[in-house]
């Protein structure tokens, strides 16, 4: 089996992973798990499998974990645990397919951060695909955001402020990470970053959650929570990182926004969402203005943290 081929299937086991993480995160809120409590377990679960890999990275690549670098992955720390906690509370009020879509609209933030923050990434503001796909993602969003049968919920329009607070979190440790990433690895730094992360969710879990709830629910819920865990974030997130060394981002990042599709379809089958003919378009408008964003910074894109 080629070094391509062997990128495809860890893509294809990403893509998979991706499209049943919120998926998983509903099932286990209808279980009885609240948002604070699964974070802690499945990210703990997910570290844990990813330490192995850190080892190696330090080992192979020699890097000395100083001072300055675990600051840095400290500081990029805070946006990762916004966008976990906010991304997993929504989904008590909205379903997995919505979310998905709407949180691609990280794409937009990330192209506003880099702009203000990185001089070289500026020339894409010149580029006529860019504005042209920078305007479709906005405009998919909004209608996603506004043309929902349950405008009128409270509780629905607040799941919709999270979603976009996880999306636009996302983007800030997309640009606080890129620095230690290109410093010291994409392994070692997501290893840092999700130790930080487990510590920061299992003081929460005390302080809002019920960790006691492992001993209560059905053996089959936790099992699905750890396995979501292992899979969908430490599994997924090695997968991930070994398919842009062989594809190149460009190409994971462009499969990465088929992952809604398959949301909305298995959500449809487990807790029959529906969405509406409008949002259903504007999805298809985010995801093909996230599309033009990244041809149009294929040369230079960088690797997106997840």
């Amino acid at each position: 089996m080629t070094e391509r081929q062997k990128g495809i299937i860890a893509l294809a086991v990403v893509l998979v992973a991706w499209s049943l993480s919120s998926v998983f995160v509903k099932y286990l809120i209808r279980e009885g798990y609240d948002a604070h409590t699964q974070n802690f377990y499945r990210y703990a679960a997910g570290t844990l499998v990813v330490l192995p890999f850190l080892a190696r990275s330090v080992r192979q690549r020699g890097v000395k974990p100083n001072r300055r670098l675990l600051l840095l992955l400290l500081l990029a720390t805070i946006p990762n645990l916004s966008h976990q906690i906010c991304w997993t509370v929504s989904l008590n009020w909205i379903n997995p397919g919505l979310a998905s879509f709407l949180n691609k609209s990280s794409v937009l933030f990330a192209a506003l951060l880099a702009f203000v923050l990185y001089a070289e990434e500026r020339w894409l503001w010149r580029s006529r695909r860019f504005l042209a796909g920078l305007g479709l993602t906005i405009l998919g969003t909004v209608g996603l955001a506004l043309l929902r049968g349950d405008l009128g919920r409270v509780e629905s329009n607040l799941g919709v402020v999270l979603v976009l607070i996880a999306a636009f979190s996302w983007a800030m440790y997309s640009v606080a990470v890129k620095q230690p990433t290109s410093e010291a690895g994409s392994t070692f730094s997501f290893g840092v970053v999700g130790l930080y992360t487990t510590a920061v969710l299992w003081l929460a879990a005390l302080r809002w959650g019920d960790l006691g709830l492992w001993w209560r629910a059905p053996w089959h819920v936790n099992a699905i929570m750890i396995l979501s865990g292992v899979f969908c974030i430490g599994i997924a997130h090695t997968c991930y990182y070994y398919a842009m060394q062989r594809l190149t981002v460009s190409v994971c990042a462009t499969m990465l926004l088929t992952t809604p599709v398959g949301t909305l379809l298995i959500s449809r089958w487990m807790f029959h969402e529906e969405m509406t003919a409008g949002q259903l378009v504007s999805g298809v408008v985010l995801i093909v203005g996230a599309f033009l964003t990244l041809l149009a910074k294929d040369k230079t894109v960088v690797a997106e943290p997840v």
